[in-house]
């Protein structure tokens, strides 16, 4: 089984994709359209050396034209920061009114002002804590739990499940799709030098329109000389809504060891991207000697 990658690794191949798809600006370009972080540190980001910040993510983002919110979850997600529970509101109680129920306000007033300690004249104790009904307080608890399943009703039911939703960024109206799995060759997969291997992903029409002549591109075309070796493009085979698709396409390792990172976007028989807001899908290895 091979290793987990590193979520520095992911995070910077996704990172460097974004900034391909901005046309490749220069880091100290960059920088000076942050106004407030480094060239270096902008170009460390895109190394996987270490985790980069939050600040320094958003900064790269900002630097290349994106919108921060999906990258925030994105890092998030990497990151391994647990999620801020959302707060529930229950109603308060009045208390007064549920003690009432526990004793007369003539047995009340009584202990209240009968409090004596014995053997010292004038002091009075606090009067001692009411005892709580454990039927009362499984009357509250009942109703916080009817109001909080009442609120999750209210935003689960008015959707149907299972009904596909669209990307409101896709080119077409009610196009989507999602990423389910890399089937071959898992990120950071070890390649000799000069071997070729079979990447295939698996991806799911979660839209309403039926694929046809679509293909996966590369995003840095032309390629750079020195990096793995693949098609400029291939094709999606024709994808009803619902269905899965395989996608797989033949990487020959570079010439030289290092990381290899090339990201793909669907794109129509002209080039022109159908979900141009979407990260891509992308192979990574590690090429070794």
């Amino acid at each position: 089984m091979s290793a987990e990658p590193d979520p520095a690794d992911v995070l910077a191949a996704e990172l460097a994709a974004l900034r391909a798809s901005a046309g490749n600006p220069s880091f100290r370009k960059m920088a000076e359209r942050s106004g407030c972080i480094s060239h270096t540190t902008l170009h460390e980001a895109v190394k996987g050396t270490r985790f980069p910040s939050w600040e320094t993510t958003r900064e790269f983002v900002k630097a290349c034209g994106a919108d921060e919110e999906p990258w925030r979850a994105r890092w998030v997600e990497l990151k391994g920061v647990p999620p801020v529970p959302e707060p529930v509101a229950v109603a308060q109680v009045n208390e007064a009114q549920l003690s009432g129920a526990e004793a007369g306000p003539a047995e009340s007033d009584a202990a209240e002002s009968d409090a004596v300690e014995p053997g010292v004249e004038g002091v009075r104790l606090a009067p001692p804590p009411r005892k709580r009904s454990t039927r009362r307080n499984a009357l509250v608890v009942g109703a916080a739990v009817v109001a909080v399943l009442a609120a999750v009703a209210a935003f689960v039911i008015p959707g149907k499940l299972g009904t596909p939703a669209g990307d409101p960024s896709a080119r077409i109206p009610g196009d989507n799709t999602k990423f389910i799995a890399d089937v071959t060759v898992p990120d950071g997969t070890a390649v000799h030098v000069g071997v070729t291997v079979q990447k295939v992903w698996e991806l799911e029409n979660a839209g309403s329109v039926r694929w046809h002549e679509r293909y996966l591109q590369r995003m840095d075309l032309p390629p750079a000389p020195g990096t793995c070796r693949t098609p400029d493009r291939v094709l999606i085979g024709d994808t009803a809504p619902g269905e899965h698709v395989m996608i797989s396409v033949p990487v020959t390792a570079s010439d030289a060891p290092g990381r290899c990172w090339i990201g793909w976007k669907m794109v129509d028989a002209a080039g022109t991207e159908f979900f141009t807001t979407k990260r891509p899908v992308y192979v990574l290895v590690t090429v070794v000697p």
